[in-house]
């Protein structure tokens, strides 16, 4: 390569061309990498982050008391048989941005982009599964529902149509054959960027050359992931005795029947150790949904806007409780099946349902709607998080408690900490 005084130098192999590192050869650079210690975990554990787009009513959601004895709220009623496996969290946010832009920072801290927990905790388990996660949803969210962001602050796509999801996890004869052709072209041209990279090394200052083996580490490890796809790819996936609907159910009008879909086929994906993390935004448009036979009386995004009309709450109330009735089903199914190993899945299954939108009707994203279940942590009450306290909790301290409980090693996320253990262990 000769060289230049561009700050960005490139190598090419078979057509694609690969960034490097700016590199005091070409540029002063002070980039450094880091990396992250391993730890491993002995008990199979899980992951499941599910976010609703347009909220909920947060009077109705949060106990008007604290502590064990506090009276199921009506939005969470659906779900009153789990509340020995269930934790309620009020008071936690990110101290962030408000409306709908700031709804990407509830699993992240950042509405701006940045790592989402689940991420950092698929880097942890992810080499245990066929996927080390998948990032769900039902149709075409608006543009600002994210939810799942890289270490580079890339918003990961999400699968949509249950009929995609299911080929995912019970992929045919045929799929195999082209997904491993794919795999093999891949890994040929990370062969030969590596073998570019070697003859630059020779070229470059001492200090580039610890840089160039920085970056170069990080092209190993997606070939170490390729390695890893072609060995799951040649394994026999899981059957499932399971029948989806003809047709998708992707428009907004029957998005609630798309989600319990959804919740279906995650539980499967659970029950076959397909994934250990999955990420679930439920979305929300305008649609007018008919619940139990009831019209409801203005669009789903309207009625988030009630302003504090008490008919206009009260269909809200009734979508927040169809949402939290498909959970419900959802839990059910963890709390009878096994994995593998024979483990029932709530107590290796930690579920995160919640909202990165706090009051939808003034677009107030305090006071988030949390609620954590199963994973065979410490669970029963309503804790209300003082945000006048001399060291008041974030959001992000939770985050923290859960990676911990994953062996992720770090002892800040999202502008926290601390931890919340002693409210979960």
């Amino acid at each position: 390569m000769k060289q230049t005084g561009d700050r960005r130098a490139f190598l090419k192999g078979s057509s694609v061309s690969l960034a490097l590192p700016m590199l005091e050869t070409f540029a002063p650079s002070r980039a450094k990498a880091s990396m992250q210690a391993e730890e491993s975990i002995d008990r199979p554990k899980r992951l499941v982050c599910i976010g609703v787009y347009l909220g909920f009513y947060q009077r109705d959601f949060f106990p008007a008391t604290t502590g064990h004895q506090y009276e199921m709220p009506p939005t969470l009623r659906p779900i009153a048989g789990h509340r020995d496996t269930m934790s309620i969290f009020s008071g936690l946010d990110h101290r962030g941005r408000n409306g709908h832009e700031g709804w990407r920072a509830w699993i992240s801290g950042k509405a701006t982009g940045s790592v989402s927990f689940d991420q950092l905790v698929a880097d942890q388990l992810g080499d245990q599964t066929r996927y080390a996660s998948l990032q769900l949803t039902c149709g075409s969210p608006p543009g600002d529902a994210k939810l799942s962001f890289t270490k580079e602050g890339v918003a990961l796509p999400m699968i949509g149509r249950p009929s995609v999801f299911y080929k995912t996890l019970f992929r045919s004869g045929s799929d195999k054959d082209r997904i491993s052709y794919l795999l093999k072209t891949n890994r040929s041209v990370l062969d030969g960027l590596i073998e570019e990279a070697k003859t630059l090394e020779r070229s470059v200052t001492a200090d580039d050359r610890e840089k160039l083996n920085e970056y170069f580490s990080s092209v190993r490890d997606v070939e170490k992931k390729l390695q890893k796809q072609l060995l799951w790819v040649n394994k026999p996936t899981p059957r499932a005795d399971y029948t989806l609907p003809e047709f998708d159910p992707v428009a907004p009008d029957v998005a609630l029947e798309c989600e319990s879909i959804m919740y279906d086929l995650m539980a499967l994906a659970l029950k076959t150790d397909s994934t250990r993390v999955l990420t679930f935004l439920i979305p929300g448009w305008s649609q007018v949904f008919t619940i139990r036979d009831r019209r409801l009386s203005a669009g789903y995004h309207s009625l988030s806007h009630h302003g504090n009309e008490a008919a206009k709450i009260a269909d809200y109330n009734l979508v927040g409780m169809e949402h939290v009735r498909r959970l419900g089903a959802f839990l059910d199914k963890l709390r009878t099946s096994r994995d593998a190993d024979n483990n029932p899945l709530m107590d290796t299954t930690t579920v995160l349902y919640g909202s990165g939108m706090g009051d939808s009707n003034t677009h107030d994203n305090t006071n988030l709607p949390t609620l954590l279940l199963g994973g065979g942590l410490r669970h029963g009450q309503h804790h209300r998080i003082d945000k006048q306290a001399p060291t008041p909790r974030r959001l992000g301290d939770l985050y923290l408690s859960l990676l911990q409980h994953f062996g992720v090693r770090e002892d800040q996320f999202a502008g926290a900490t601390s931890n919340m253990n002693e409210y979960l262990l």
